[in-house]
């Protein structure tokens, strides 16, 4: 068995290795910071500075949508309060008490980058700015974006409102997993109902990639730019090709530079690397015996895991078999077993969980059989032993019996 799944680990590893060759030159962003990562499998690519603490102006919404979206409907009907017009910065001058849907609200976020509705968002899903921002910082951790932190969710200048490039990128991906969020982002042009016929209702998307003839990019879908004099230029972009997306991220850039910085690095990001699925979730890796089972047990993966290659250089990937170091009956489907360790060099990549493929029902006759094999020739022997006593004792009793009735007759005679 050990020589099968050397076997099996050994094809893994040449599945994965590539031949060398010239590695891809690195892009040149003129950004200050920026990040590259690939959606599927959330492997930085690139990076520029990307945990450099930055501001992020309006990129910051892309989180405040996604945790709108997470907490409430987008069907709500959201009352605007007194605070939604004290916003400042772009703006689509909501009207106190005015009545509008999350969506619509969410569309005017995200196309028209308007603070007020930020504003009214936050305040419809918590109850206020503050309260908003510590759930907004909750998911960021959770997304693995741990050098962010934000007070606000518009992005206005604030010392204590920052992230990273490669955060935004985390936050991004993320985005780009909620379908309706999806929808909203990759939309050109959109219209809201307003009360005031006066009030601005046709929204336009800020991002050129998804419509200009000069800037526009094959396969863009999203995601958000942002403005401050603090800030400087800044994108969340994303883009889709051949079943490949990838999430971009430039801080603090200016002018066009916006628009090339985030096309150069897509454009790296498609041209250099390749996606290739190295475990499939279900697939049995191997079978292992069980302690007191009635069977041994296949061990399957838990989930896929895809990896991001260069399409150009080598990789030392390494892929290492864990299996629990005893198993013992019963054994329970889905069972956790074991795991597949990814490394790359000396570097964890990743680690997936090997479950078990079914259950295994504990065989009573293997649990009592040490007991009989150990227990039972000492019982035999003591058993042996008392009988052969006993006859021992009969014996002894005969033979005094046969004494005294030989003395009898030799009395009488």
């Amino acid at each position: 068995m050990r020589k099968r799944l050397v076997y099996l680990l050994l094809s893994v590893m040449l599945l994965v290795a590539l031949p060398p060759q010239a590695e891809a030159e690195e892009p040149q962003v003129m950004g200050e910071a920026a990040a590259l990562i690939d959606a599927q499998t959330g492997m930085l690519l690139y990076g520029k500075d990307a945990h450099k603490k930055m501001y992020p102006a309006s990129t910051t919404k892309v989180l405040t949508a996604l945790v709108a979206l997470e907490k409430a409907k987008a069907s709500d009907v959201v009352t605007i309060g007194a605070n939604p017009i004290h916003a400042g910065g772009t703006s689509i001058w909501l009207a106190e008490g005015e009545k509008l849907t999350l969506e619509e609200l969410l569309y005017a976020l995200m196309l028209n980058s308007a603070n007020d509705a930020g504003v009214a968002i936050a305040e419809h899903v918590s109850g206020s700015v503050e309260e908003f921002a510590k759930i907004s910082n909750e998911r960021a951790k959770q997304l693995g974006a741990k050098n962010t932190h934000f007070t606000n969710p518009h992005g206005m200048p604030n010392k204590d409102h920052y992230s990273t490039a490669y955060d935004m990128a985390l936050i991004g991906r993320e985005a780009m997993r909620n379908k309706e969020l999806r929808q909203i982002v990759t939309t050109v042009h959109h219209e809201i109902p307003r009360t005031d016929p006066e009030a601005q209702k046709y929204l336009f998307n800020h991002n050129k990639l998804l419509w200009s003839k000069v800037f526009g990019y094959q396969g863009a879908t999203g995601l958000k730019t942002g403005y401050t004099v603090e800030a400087g230029q800044c994108i969340i972009a994303s883009a889709e090709r051949d079943g490949r997306e990838l999430i971009a991220v430039v801080l603090r850039t200016e002018g066009n530079n916006l628009w090339t910085d985030a096309k150069i690095l897509l454009d790296y990001g498609f041209n250099n690397f390749q996606n290739r699925q190295l475990v499939y979730a279900g697939k049995v890796m191997t079978n292992l015996p069980v302690k007191y089972g009635k069977t041994s047990v296949n061990l399957v993966a838990s989930e896929n895991y895809f990896h991001t290659f260069p399409k150009q250089g080598a990789s030392d990937l390494q892929i290492n078999f864990e299996p629990q170091e005893e198993i013992l009956a019963p054994v329970v489907k889905g069972q956790i077993l074991g795991k597949v360790v990814l490394k790359d060099g000396e570097r964890p990549v990743a680690a997936i969980n090997l479950v078990a493929a079914e259950d295994v029902q504990r065989d009573w006759f293997a649990v009592f059989k040490p007991i009989l094999s150990w227990g039972l020739p000492p019982f035999l022997f003591l058993l042996w032993l008392r009988r052969r006593r006993r006859l021992l004792k009969i014996r002894r009793q005969r033979q005094a019996r046969r004494r005294q009735y030989a003395d009898y007759l030799q009395k009488i005679t």
